[in-house]
């Protein structure tokens, strides 16, 4: 098997790189490109450029802790998902890098999903365990989809869309990602707008992809990773003159109003994959902060009912977000509008057949709660 290929952004040359069957990125030779290259990889230099290639290359497959892999696995007869995206040659919706085979005249143009159709099987594989196998088309970008939910993309009118599940027994992200979402937009915080379905009697939210074909999502990983942390710099500062070396604009307002949200409902799960941001692939600037994604391991949703109200592990910057408010400054969002967070929480969430009244009660009270503080704080801050 040839196992020889070229990295590729868009139709631009990296770097040759050589894959092992499982799926490990080996080997780097010819360097061809030094500048557009991921975030984060320094091609210079030749002794970490293979360990950095596997470790952003391992971020954009299904991680191991995805509901339901183990089967698909299985289903498929592979022994991990790197091999799952290196038969869709790691082509991405949220980015336009790949693996072109060596000797190979095909284009970015050819093969892209943004621009051509796509296998929906191995997403739907996820959410419809059936007995059959199913054909295995290689071109799919389910392939190269992270995050332990289960999730497939779709297409809908012509618009692609990412669709996400929940987890048993309460299935509640699906209906926190349309809560968040509408909270940001009552806040003026820019946000990814999630709506919910209901397939199979389960529901899924739904979000536009917002990335397009001139355009790449970079993960916060990839951004702190371009200078080493310095002895006396909190995680907070680290970040922040990473992104400022990267030149990339509306960095602090941004974290200001992510840190305040997520405050607000009790995100515990902003990690440093699940904010980013919008770079231009052509000219290789930093547009713009992306829009807030993945809200939905929020509003205490892993929480038992006597702890809902509670201050649970959190991050990127600090271990709980009584702790991680302090480095507010003054964030630009609709302070005047806190005040109907409450009534929006109780909306969406009394919707779910899955959450009891009980619980439903809880959460629309401590996010009340959240948002008198939130006031409180943002006004001392004036």
């Amino acid at each position: 098997m040839n196992n020889r290929y070229i990295l590729m952004n868009k139709n631009r040359p990296l770097v040759e790189v050589l894959l092992s069957d499982a799926g490990f990125i080996t080997e780097a030779a010819t360097v061809f490109d030094n500048e557009a290259f991921p975030v984060g990889i320094n091609p210079a230099d030749r002794k970490t450029l293979v360990a950095k290639l596997n470790e952003w290359w391992y971020s954009r497959i299904i991680p191991a802790s995805r509901d339901g892999l183990k089967f698909v696995l299985h289903l498929y007869d592979v022994e991990s998902a790197s091999i799952l995206s290196k038969r869709s040659l790691g082509l991405s919706l949220s980015d336009q890098y790949w693996i072109k085979p060596f000797g190979s005249d095909l284009s970015w143009e050819d093969i892209n999903f943004f621009t051509n159709d796509f296998s929906t099987e191995l997403g739907e594989s996820f959410f419809n365990r059936g007995s059959s196998k199913p054909t295995i088309n290689p071109f799919t970008p389910d392939a190269s989809s992270n995050g332990w939910l289960k999730k497939k993309w779709v297409k809908i009118d012509g618009q692609t869309y990412l669709a996400k599940a929940g987890s048993a027994p309460l299935l509640q992200q699906p209906y926190n990602e349309v809560a968040v979402a509408q909270i940001a937009e009552a806040l003026a915080i820019e946000y990814v707008n999630y709506n919910l379905v209901i397939e199979d009697n389960r529901p899924l939210c739904l979000c536009k992809n917002f990335i397009d074909v001139d355009t790449e999502l970079v993960p916060a990983h990839f951004v702190r990773s371009v200078m080493p942390k310095g002895k006396n710099e909190s995680d907070y500062q680290h970040f922040i003159r990473c992104a400022e070396y990267l030149q990339i604009p509306n960095v602090k307002v941004f974290l200001n109003n992510m840190m305040a949200i997520d405050f607000l409902v009790e995100n515990t799960d902003r990690h440093y994959g699940n904010f980013g941001f919008i770079r231009d692939v052509n000219t290789l600037e930093f547009l713009r902060p992306a829009p807030l994604f993945d809200n939905g391991t929020s509003l205490w949703c892993e929480a038992l009912n006597l702890e809902i109200g509670t201050y649970q592990k959190s991050m990127p910057f600090k271990q709980n977000h009584k702790e991680q408010i302090k480095l507010l400054t003054v964030p630009r969002l609709a302070v005047d509008r806190l005040q109907i967070v409450e009534g929006i929480v109780e909306d969406v969430l009394g919707q779910s057949p899955y959450l009891d009244a009980d619980r439903v009660r809880r959460v629309t009270e401590a996010v009340g709660n959240r948002a008198r503080v939130l006031a409180n704080t943002i006004n001392t801050l004036k």
